[in-house]
């Protein structure tokens, strides 16, 4: 119990794990602490409920939404029940049972793993690191102009941001020289503004617009194949993933199937469909987003392949979200991919679906 308590401590502590690659971060006074979006239909008639939990709502996580707002998972006899929980972490109501799966970062699944709590990634939803590092003004416009200045990291040491902001700064041979800080996105303007802030990691498309708008200038974009697999060691990084527990594939893997078959079709139709159809239907679940961020959200993701074309993971991507995962301080050891991944259930939903 004392070590499950640790672990899940230590999660909770990283919330900005690829937490914040959605909407902009709530505030406490408008945000209940647990939030729940369920089918906007009132008849589900005998469908099967599933719960999937999220530290937030974010566009990344798009074919576990869009299998909802389609009727994919109708079609496969379930209906899902979005859980955004804030103050704790997502992770933990699957490990008790209480959820069926959770949208996270796989850096999540590494931990929980180590920590000795059995979970496997049934499918990553993305195939590229979505994350940029954005200078303030365009007298930071390279990372070597961030010498002797601030780099905000996102919310904790041992997250994801500060991981990237951290392999970023080495890859320069800044090591020292720059100074990483804890800092909640919200906080980024004010902290420019006030000459506190020379450079921040930004998380999603729609938070690295706003900065740019302000006069900030993109550093490294971490969609670049080129870029990313120098400074990270990979072109490929499947960031984030659908989890379930280990529990739940021994004790109901029908269940588990029908859910990755129903994620499979989403991302089948996001090959072909438009990023206004994409929006359109995300819209529904996304209701403190406004249609101009989830379009440019969805063209960006068009534009720069960040989503999953088949759900599966890379070797290179594996290690690398080892070695950041590492860097950041979640992990100590070197876990092999059957550890942490059961794509079994993918390779049964694309032979359904014929490819």
């Amino acid at each position: 119990m004392k070590k499950l308590l640790a672990l899940l401590l230590t999660l909770t502590l990283s919330l900005g794990l690829l937490a914040g690659c959605g909407q902009t971060e709530p505030t406490a006074e408008d945000t209940p602490d647990t939030q729940t979006e369920t089918d906007t239909q009132n008849n589900t008639g005998d469908l099967r409920k599933i719960t999937i939990t999220e530290q937030v709502r974010g566009y990344h996580w798009a074919p576990a939404y869009l299998a909802q707002s389609l009727g994919y998972f109708a079609e496969e006899g379930l209906t899902a029940e979005f859980q955004t929980i804030r103050g704790s972490d997502a992770t933990a109501p699957v490990l008790s049972g209480d959820a069926q799966f959770t949208l996270k970062g796989i850096e999540t699944a590494l931990m929980v793993n180590e920590g000795g709590q059995g979970c496997k990634v049934v499918l990553s939803t993305t195939q590229k690191y979505p994350y940029q590092v954005v200078g303030a003004t365009a007298e930071y416009d390279t990372l070597e102009s961030l010498e002797g200045g601030l780099l905000a990291g996102g919310q904790s040491t041992n997250s994801g941001p500060y991981s990237f902001a951290q392999a970023c700064i080495n890859y320069a041979g800044l090591e020292g020289k720059v100074e990483i800080s804890t800092m909640a996105s919200s906080g980024y303007a004010a902290a420019i503004a006030n000459g506190e802030l020379q450079g921040a990691i930004s998380t999603n498309p729609w938070s690295a617009k706003q900065l740019t708008d302000a006069g900030g200038v993109v550093i490294v974009d971490g969609t670049d194949d080129g870029v990313i697999e120098d400074i990270i060691g990979s072109a490929s990084y499947e960031l984030f993933t659908v989890i379930t527990s280990d529990a739940l594939i021994e004790s109901d893997p029908e269940l588990v199937q029908s859910a990755v078959n129903a994620m499979a079709k989403a991302i089948q139709w996001m090959q072909t469909a438009t990023p206004e159809e994409i929006a359109a239907q995300l819209g529904t679940l996304f209701d403190g987003a406004t249609e101009e961020e989830l379009l440019y959200d969805a063209q960006f993701d068009k534009d720069h392949q960040v989503a999953t074309t088949d759900g599966y993971h890379t070797d290179s991507g594996f290690q690398a979200a080892i070695n950041l995962t590492k860097l950041a301080g979640g992990i100590t050891g070197d876990p092999t991919a059957d550890q942490i991944f059961d794509e079994s259930f993918l390779d049964k939903a694309w032979e359904n679906l014929g490819q």
